[in-house]
């Protein structure tokens, strides 16, 4: 097991009110330590107790950053609509905690997931969980943004991320600063959080803006493609990945694109491995067996763990506390390590050199990754594959060598000979890039290649398309 440095022990009732409470409102400990985080040391020598070591400071608002009428008009609790940014129509739904919290409140910004509004996730989640303990809950709506998935501009093309231009990043930035200028904001207990796409949002939120979170729940959310161009080491944050189970999946569409499955589950371990591997980063994962969902039953054991570490706290030797009992939920703090198990041989055998190597390129890369492979299933079965999870090779090559009779398909199949070999595939949608990179060199000008012409068709209604940029050469006239 890793400890972080920073990570912050403590027991659940002095949590839930030394940050955010009045006296009047402090339940008796009765000595239990019945929470998430516990063990020994740190705190800036205050015991441990998080809000002593750092107490609730007001966020700087900034009132002129608010679009009109928001520089004068305070924010109400339920639906506020008419928030433009970026050029955007924007809305957002509020809720507050009771009256009887005093000083700056932590906040949490959620974001919903496909076909939702900040205010029908709130529910699903049961977000009044978070204000019951004095949290500000800002969920803005989304306009489907996203190039990749469109619901959040969340995930792009490797080097096609700008944060500048990214208008739902725009609508954060501003909507914080005018949120804090009307209200009393804890700028050490800011976070956030999705489920599903706002899970997508969850983790370029948290990888774009670590220096002013403190922490974030990340529910099935994909991970591949959120980052910026230029990585560097992340902020101090406490991190919570979750997903569902074996059959956290979902299936639909949003936009124009349709995907007739995805599992989270590949996802979820990218996430955890990655932010446990972040220096300054403190990682839980969550896990219970009720599909794509929030796991709701663990809401107050997920706002003790992120109150347990707000923005700049150094403690150490943090044990992680059952959950819930009942809830049906365990989490631990050793990083979610996924063991996919896909095994797709093509036969070393074909009358048509090449294709064999371009089979095998595209069963490495495509269909024995765990969450490509789902999503492509219907164009990896008319490229040939077959059998369950399509790991049946010898089709493809069958298929491949039909096709392949023009002069060009010689020189593309060496072309993809040559890059199988050069290339290593991996996990997530990054993994699963070299034989599109593969694809878009090889096919490019090739236009008299059956081949490239055929993979270019059946993959021209996938969400494969956008990457597959070769391709545009091959589209039917008009």
């Amino acid at each position: 097991m890793r400890f972080r440095s920073w990570l912050a022990p403590v027991a659940i009732f002095p949590l839930l009110c030394v940050v955010a409470c009045d006296d009047e409102d402090v339940p008796a400990d009765d000595g239990t330590g019945s929470g998430t985080a516990s063990g020994t040391g740190g705190g800036g020598g205050t015991g441990g107790n998080p809000a002593e070591s750092v107490p609730a400071e007001p966020l700087a608002g900034d009132l002129a950053v608010c679009p009109e009428p928001w520089g004068t008009t305070v924010p109400a609790e339920g639906q506020n609509d008419g928030y433009t940014v970026a050029g955007q129509d924007r809305s957002f739904w509020l809720m507050l905690p009771p009256a009887t919290f005093t000083g700056p409140r932590p906040l949490f910004v959620a974001w919903n997931g496909t076909g939702e509004t900040g205010q029908s996730f709130s529910a699903r989640a049961k977000l009044e969980a978070f204000t019951a303990r004095g949290f500000i809950v800002l969920a803005p709506d989304d306009v489907g943004n996203g190039s990749v998935w469109p619901v959040w501009d969340a995930m792009h093309a490797p080097g096609a991320d700008v944060p500048d231009d990214n208008p739902d990043l725009l609508l954060f930035d501003s909507l914080v600063a005018c949120a804090a200028g009307h209200m009393s904001i804890d700028k050490n207990r800011v976070y956030t959080g999705g489920h599903s796409a706002g899970g997508i949002m969850a983790n370029y939120m948290l990888r774009h803006r670590s220096q002013l979170f403190a922490g974030g729940i990340v529910a099935s959310g994909v991970f591949s493609l959120t980052g910026p161009n230029e990585p560097s080491p992340l902020d101090e944050m406490m991190v919570i990945v979750t997903w569902g189970g074996d059959s956290d999946g979902y299936s639909g569409g949003a936009g124009e694109v349709d995907v007739p499955e995805i599992n989270f589950v590949e996802q979820a371990s990218l996430a955890s491995v990655y932010y446990d591997e972040q220096p300054a980063v403190g990682q839980a994962n969550c896990t219970a067996d009720v599909g794509h969902a929030w796991l709701d039953a663990a809401n107050d054991w997920m706002i003790d763990l992120l109150l347990a570490h707000p923005k700049s706290l150094g403690s150490d030797n943090v044990v992680v506390e059952p959950t819930p009992e009942g809830s049906g939920v365990t989490c631990k703090l050793e990083p979610f390590e996924y063991q996919g198990g896909i095994v797709s041989e093509c036969p070393m055998q074909t009358t048509v050199a090449g294709c064999d190597k371009s089979c095998q390129f595209v069963a490495d890369c495509a269909v024995e990754n765990g969450t490509v492979g789902p999503i492509l299933g219907p164009q990896l079965t008319e490229l040939g594959f077959s059998g369950d999870q399509n790991k049946v090779c010898d089709g493809c090559i069958t298929k491949c060598e039909s096709l392949a009779t023009a002069p060009a398909d010689a020189e593309v199949l060496a072309c993809m000979t040559d890059a199988q070999a050069a290339s290593i595939c991996g996990p997530g949608i990054d993994g699963a890039l070299p034989v599109i990179d593969a694809l878009n060199v090889c096919c490019d000008a090739q236009l008299d290649s059956l081949y490239c012409t055929e993979v270019c068709a059946i993959f021209a209604d996938s969400s494969a398309a956008g990457f597959l940029t070769v391709c545009e050469q091959f589209a039917p006239p008009g």
